[in-house]
């Protein structure tokens, strides 16, 4: 009798044993075990209560109108439960009387230093069970309080899956890159903090970093050394050095060799190590968007810069201009005109060309006195032609260039901050690494700005020389003559 007792009790648990699904985003697993007319969701992070904000699961296929529990542990050891909506894609409010309630399962919500796993029950779905349309999505930064109505931070990752809750429990398989605990195995409590956590659920000290962070820690440095050193050493070459004597003949070769042979191996390099790093969730957010859009201006500019050496339009010469007399203040709105010959007998007011303004009678001492005329040429005469004959294209690459460099200045802090924190949990002054590109960043923020303001006062000379070379280019049977120095 007793033996048969024993084989009908391990056929009846056989017969009876669990039924479940599980899936793993990035950063976060959830194990399901159908438990009668309720189903015992695990959330499992890899991170620690000292590095993880919130992590949330949600029914349906996309955020507007599906239901959502948002989880988080508290400094003190406890666990949030917060039912939410949301009409669009902006901050979940607080479900007032939800329909289904869900409860926190104490004995399955484990709270260690390499991991944090939150359980609670959720009434069974009224829809197949082989095909449950679910989301899911975290944040490694803390909401405001425990109320289950604080303000919580955007996510940092999130998808889409459609779980499938007929599998036998055994049959599941344990993420290789999260630190899980199988449902139904935990005797573990809430009241305690994991070792090595303060009181405010942080830590000061310096974290060593994982392979996976020296990974992301070399993507990042390649990308700031491409797009914030190299790329604006280019560019000041080719501000500064144009105008200098001896330098204005050299500097397209400085210009182009360290913009496409220093800066393209780097940046194309730094981008395929993030690009390989995230596998199959490619440009799911603001960084890795901006990356991508990043590496195509460049590839544009380096193209575009190229059109523009090569298929220059022909340069026009420019008549030279005039002798002209030395008398009176110099006005910088005249344009300079031919003068009459000295043998004219014609009055001087009668003769003036028509785009010079006459001259006052004060100036003049009798009608055949020279009119008083500027001392230098104006803007118009040395500026102005350099500026309009200059293509389109040479003003959309600089523009282009310098909008690289804002994008590369805003995604670089977006690397460091968010996305770091995001992926690893860690906060910038956790890691010396960040803090070293984070005050690298503070400088290129305000030395880049004013080194380029500075490279702008050099603009006018630039237009000057331009103007110059097309006055001293060959102009046959103009009659004109070049002035002396």
């Amino acid at each position: 009798m007793a033996v048969l007792t024993i084989i009908l009790s391990l056929f009846l648990s056989t017969v009876q044993a669990a039924t479940g699904g599980q899936f793993c985003g990035k950063n976060l697993c959830v194990n399901a075990v159908v438990n009668g007319d309720s189903v015992t969701y695990q959330l499992v992070s890899p991170f620690a209560i000292d590095k993880l904000g919130w992590m949330a699961v949600g029914f349906g296929t996309k955020m507007s109108n599906a239901p959502m529990i948002i989880t988080w542990p508290n400094s003190d050891g406890t666990i949030t439960i917060s039912q939410r909506e949301s009409t669009d894609h902006s901050m979940p409010t607080v479900i007032a009387n939800p329909s289904d309630t869900a409860t926190l399962v104490a004995e399955n919500t484990i709270l260690s230093t390499n991991s944090t796993s939150i359980a609670f029950s959720y009434p069974l779905p009224n829809i197949s069970l082989s095909a449950v349309p679910m989301i899911w999505a975290y944040s490694n930064a803390k909401p405001a309080s425990s109320a289950v109505d604080a303000k919580i931070v955007q996510h940092a990752k999130m998808g889409a899956v459609t779980m499938d809750l007929t599998q036998s429990v055994s049959d599941l398989s344990v993420a290789t890159d999260v630190t899980t605990t199988v449902i139904g195995t935990s005797t573990q409590t809430i009241v305690s903090l994991p070792t090595g956590v303060s009181s405010n659920g942080t830590s000061s000290e310096d974290t060593s970093l994982t392979d996976e962070e020296n990974t992301i820690r070399t993507h990042g440095i390649l990308m700031t050394v491409g797009f914030l050193l190299c790329l604006p050493l280019g560019i000041f070459i080719a501000r500064f050095s144009r105008t200098v004597s001896f330098l204005k003949d050299k500097w397209f070769t400085a210009h182009w060799f360290v913009q496409f042979v220093v800066s393209g191996p780097i940046i194309v390099a730094g981008w395929f190590i993030g690009y390989n790093y995230v596998g199959d969730d490619h440009f799911q957010d603001s960084h890795t968007r901006a990356g991508l859009l990043l590496l195509l201006l460049y590839i544009a500019q380096m193209i575009l810069g190229t059109i523009i050496h090569f298929f220059k339009p022909k340069r026009k010469p420019l008549p030279p201009l005039e002798p002209y007399y030395f008398a009176g203040e110099p006005s910088s709105s005249t344009r300079l005109q031919p003068m009459a010959e000295p043998s004219q007998t014609t009055s001087v007011l009668e003769s003036y060309p028509p785009t010079l303004a006459a001259p006052s009678t004060t100036a003049l001492v009798g009608k055949t006195k020279t009119p008083a005329l500027p001392t230098h040429p104006s803007a118009k005469d040395t500026i102005v032609p350099a500026i309009k004959a200059r293509p389109i294209q040479n003003y959309a690459h600089a523009l282009l260039g310098l909008f690289i460099i804002l994008l590369s200045v805003y995604n670089v802090h977006e690397g460091y901050g968010d996305e770091w924190l995001g992926e690893f949990g860690t906060y910038v002054y956790q890691v010396s690494f960040l803090r070293h590109l984070r005050a690298w960043w503070t400088v290129a923020i305000i030395v880049l700005p004013l080194v380029y303001i500075a490279g702008l006062f050099l603009l006018p000379r630039q237009w000057r020389q331009e103007t110059n070379a097309r006055r001293t280019m060959p102009t046959a049977g103009t009659g004109f003559q070049a002035l002396s120095a």
